[in-house]
């Protein structure tokens, strides 16, 4: 078998083209750790009723509007307010009306979110304040009777 000067020039181009690829490419790189999975941030529900109950020592409050009962684990960060002001727990009493929002996460735990209600004479302070606005303007007066006569 003869080696001709082509065939060689080949094999040496070939040997500098392997020589001289980057190393990336040589070695291999290990598999990434998969990414942690997020957990998606539950969206507060709003619900509506009466206050039915109230267990201080659990925890939990019970709130119903006819055809739904809700109950709800109150947490350090539920949010209180009576008449648009920070209010406790201690605030509300049973039969209270009451709107509000609460969470559920992956274990099927509901959370009070937040938990609002109104007083009657915040109610009416806004009846009185909507009345007022709507009332009807004064009677324009009549005109003079031209002067002179």
């Amino acid at each position: 078998m003869k080696f001709t000067s082509k065939i060689a020039a080949v094999v040496a181009v070939m040997g500098l083209a392997l020589a001289c690829a980057p190393v990336s490419l040589q070695a291999q790189t290990p598999a990434a750790a998969p990414a942690p999975a997020k957990t998606a941030k539950a969206k507060p529900v709003e619900y509506s009723g009466n206050l039915t109950a109230i267990d201080a020592a659990a925890s939990t409050i019970t709130v119903s509007n006819g055809s739904k009962v809700l109950m709800l684990v109150v947490a350090p960060t539920t949010k209180f307010k009576v008449d648009k002001k920070a209010a406790t727990l201690a605030d509300f009493a049973v039969g209270d009306k009451v709107t509000g929002s609460y969470t559920t996460d992956e274990a099927g735990k509901t959370t009070a979110y937040s938990l609002h209600k109104k007083t009657l004479a915040a109610a009416a302070t806004k009846t009185v304040k909507k009345a007022a606005t709507s009332a009807t303007p004064a009677a324009t007066p009549a005109p003079a009777a031209p002067a002179g006569q």
